[in-house]
């Protein structure tokens, strides 16, 4: 009953927690936030567009994806696949030498 009383309290005032909460942290960040940019304090020239063609970009991005792919299948492949020192060496038999034997008499 105290939970579902408190559940219908907290939906009631949820919207206007979150928009005071909100107003709060945008107050501080703008109290917080006024200082003078930097600018370009370097004087590097910055270029205005991307220097690389659409379809040298879209190049790109599928050489990094097929880049990607590999690299994870190759992942894959070496978790999947058991390392020489942790498999049982050809030679080995399910036999072992430690058998018990009682005496008869």
């Amino acid at each position: 009953m105290q939970d579902e009383h408190f559940l219908r309290n907290w939906n009631d005032g949820h919207s206007r927690f979150s928009a005071d909460l909100d107003r709060g942290l945008n107050h501080l960040a703008g109290r917080l936030g006024r200082h003078k940019a930097i600018g370009n304090p370097y004087g590097i020239p910055s270029e205005t567009g991307p220097s690389l063609s659409p379809a040298a970009r879209a190049s790109l991005r599928g050489l990094g994806a097929s880049v990607l792919t590999v690299t994870l299948w190759m992942v894959v492949l070496a978790l999947a696949t058991p390392a020489p020192g942790l498999a049982a060496p050809p030679a080995a038999s399910a036999a072992c030498d430690c058998i018990v034997r009682l005496p008869l008499a």
